[in-house]
C-alpha cells in the first residue's frame, strides 16, 4: 500500500512538474515577444516615421496606382517595413553590423533617396538618448494588460555584447552605439501555480484520497486480523467451559455407579451437587451464547411484565449463595426508594447474574461485593461494586465488545469467554437504559446501570 502511493505521488509529481516547466516556457516566448513589440511601439512613436511616404515601393507605379496603394498601406505598416528592412540589412547572420557605406551599397538609386535613408539611419541611431526606462515600463505594462499577464518585471539598461545565441529577454536599439534593455520577470512562480492550480488540486484530491482509501482498508484488515484473534481465543475458552462440567458430571456418575458411592448418603449428596451446579453452568453458557446470538439478529423481543429490582437481585444472590461461600465472599445488598420497573425477567436476571459473576472470578481470596439499587423518579439505579482486579483505562472503552477480555496478569483461574458484558450491555440498551463502568486497576470496578421505569 504504501509503496502504491508512493508511486501515485511519485507520477503526480512528475505530471505537476511537466506542466509548470510547460507553463514556464510560454510564459516566458509570451513575455519577451511582448516585451519587443512593446519596445518597437516606443521606438517607432519616437520615429515618427508615419509622415513618410513609402517612396522606394510606389515610384515605379502609375500615378492612379499610387495613389491607390498609399491609400492601402497603413501607417503602422509603413513603419513596420521600415524597421524590418533596416534591421534585416544592418545585422547579418553573425550578428555583427554593417557600416553605412557597405549598407548603402545594397540601396543603388538616386542620390537623394539614399540621403533620405541615410538621415533615417541616423534618426533610428540617436532613439537610444531619448528612449527612457519608464517609457518602456508604461509600455510594456499596457501589452501585459492586453495579453491577461499578472506578472512582475523590471526592464534594465544593460551594456550591449556580441553573443552566440540569441538572447530572447534583450532588445538592443541603435548601430553605431547601440543600447540593450534586458527584461527580468518577478514572482513568475505565483502566476504559474495559478495557472495550473486545478491539476494541482486534482493531484493533491487524488493522492489523499488513495492514501485514505489504504488507511481505511489497513484499519480493517488489522480490525479483521484482530476478531480472528478473538474468535480463536473464544473457541479455546469455550471449549474448556464445555469440556469442564461435562467431565466433572461425568466423573460423579462414574463413582456414584462404580465404588459403591450410593450406599453412602452424603457423598451421593455431595456428587449430585456437584454434578446440579456443573449442568446449571453449562445451561447458563448455553443460553448466554443463544441469547447473544439473538440479540444480534434482532429476532427476540422483550417481554415486559411489571417487577421489583430487589426480589431480582434477591433471587440470583440466593441461587449464588454456595460460590459466595465457596470463595468467601462478604455480600451487601441495600435499596432505596421505590425499585419497581417494567423490564423482562429473563433477561434482567441474566445481567445481575453476570456481574455477580464476573465481580466473583475477578476478584482476589475473600473478595467484598456491594449491590446497591435506587429508586428515582424515572428510572432505578443498580450498582455492583467490586473489589477485584479492577479494569486499565485502555480497556475501559471495549469491556462491552464481543468476545473481548481483558488480560487478568497472574489470575489464571478467571476463566471466560467474551460474551458476558457484551450480553450485560445488549440487554440493558434494549430496555433503553445506560450502563456504565467506574475502575481503577487494583482498586475494583462500579458497573453503574440506569433503567427506565416504564417501557418507551
Amino acid at each position: 500500500m504504501i509503496l502504491s502511493i508512493a508511486a501515485i505521488a511519485a507520477y503526480q509529481f512528475y505530471w505537476l512538474k511537466q506542466a509548470y516547466e510547460r507553463e514556464e516556457r510560454t510564459l516566458e516566448m509570451r513575455t519577451n515577444f511582448t516585451f519587443r513589440e512593446a519596445v518597437r511601439s516606443v521606438q517607432i512613436s519616437k520615429l515618427k516615421l508615419d509622415r513618410l511616404n513609402d517612396t522606394t515601393r510606389t515610384s515605379a507605379l502609375p500615378h492612379h496606382r499610387r495613389d491607390a496603394e498609399a491609400e492601402s498601406i497603413t501607417p503602422q505598416q509603413k513603419i513596420e517595413g521600415m524597421v524590418d528592412v533596416v534591421m534585416n540589412k544592418v545585422r547579418d547572420s553573425s550578428g555583427k553590423t554593417f557600416s553605412y557605406d557597405s549598407l548603402f551599397k545594397n540601396f543603388p538609386g538616386r542620390r537623394d533617396r539614399r540621403d533620405r535613408m541615410l538621415q533615417f539611419l541616423f534618426d533610428i541611431d540617436s532613439l537610444q538618448d531619448s528612449i527612457r526606462i519608464a517609457e518602456l515600463d508604461s509600455a510594456y505594462q499596457k501589452h501585459l494588460d492586453d495579453q491577461n499577464l499578472d506578472v512582475g518585471f523590471r526592464i534594465d539598461r544593460v551594456e550591449t555584447r556580441e553573443t552566440k545565441q540569441p538572447v530572447f529577454n534583450e532588445v538592443t536599439l541603435g548601430f553605431r552605439n547601440p543600447v540593450t534593455y534586458r527584461l527580468l520577470i518577478h514572482n513568475k512562480n505565483a502566476f504559474i501555480f495559478k495557472r495550473i492550480s486545478i491539476p494541482i488540486l486534482f493531484s493533491v484530491f487524488l493522492v489523499a484520497f488513495t492514501a485514505l482509501s489504504f488507511t481505511l482498508l489497513y484499519r480493517n484488515l488489522l480490525r479483521q486480523n484482530r476478531l480472528a484473534h478473538i474468535k480463536n481465543e473464544f473457541i479455546s475458552n469455550i471449549t474448556h467451559e464445555l469440556k469442564t462440567p461435562i467431565a466433572t458430571v461425568s466423573v460423579a456418575i462414574e463413582a456414584l455407579r462404580n465404588f459403591n458411592a450410593s450406599l453412602d448418603r452424603e457423598r451421593t449428596k455431595e456428587y449430585l451437587d456437584i454434578s446440579s451446579n456443573e449442568l446449571q453452568r453449562l445451561s447458563l453458557l448455553v443460553d448466554k451464547v443463544l441469547k447473544l446470538s439473538m440479540f444480534e439478529k434482532k429476532e427476540i423481543d422483550l417481554q415486559y411484565e411489571v417487577l421489583d429490582m430487589k426480589d431480582l437481585v434477591e433471587e440470583v444472590t440466593s441461587s449464588l449463595r454456595l460460590q459466595f461461600e465457596k470463595h468467601h465472599a462478604q455480600v451487601n445488598v441495600s435499596s432505596e426508594g421505590d425499585t419497581v420497573l417494567e423490564g423482562d425477567r429473563l433477561h434482567l436476571v441474566s445481567v445481575v447474574f453476570n456481574l455477580l459473576d464476573n465481580a466473583l472470578k475477578y476478584s482476589s481470596d475473600a473478595p467484598k461485593i456491594d449491590v446497591k439499587m435506587k429508586g428515582n423518579d424515572s428510572t432505578v439505579d443498580l450498582i455492583i461494586q467490586d473489589s477485584g482486579i479492577g479494569i486499565p483505562d485502555e480497556y475501559k472503552a471495549r469491556i462491552f465488545e464481543k468476545f473481548f477480555r481483558v488480560p487478568t496478569g497472574d489470575l489464571h483461574n478467571a476463566k471466560g469467554y467474551g460474551l458476558g458484558l457484551s450480553y450485560v450491555a445488549q440487554v440493558v440498551n434494549k430496555h433503553n437504559g445506560k450502563i456504565h463502568v467506574e475502575s481503577i486497576r487494583g482498586d475494583g470496578s462500579k458497573f453503574v446501570i440506569s433503567l427506565p421505569k416504564h417501557k418507551s
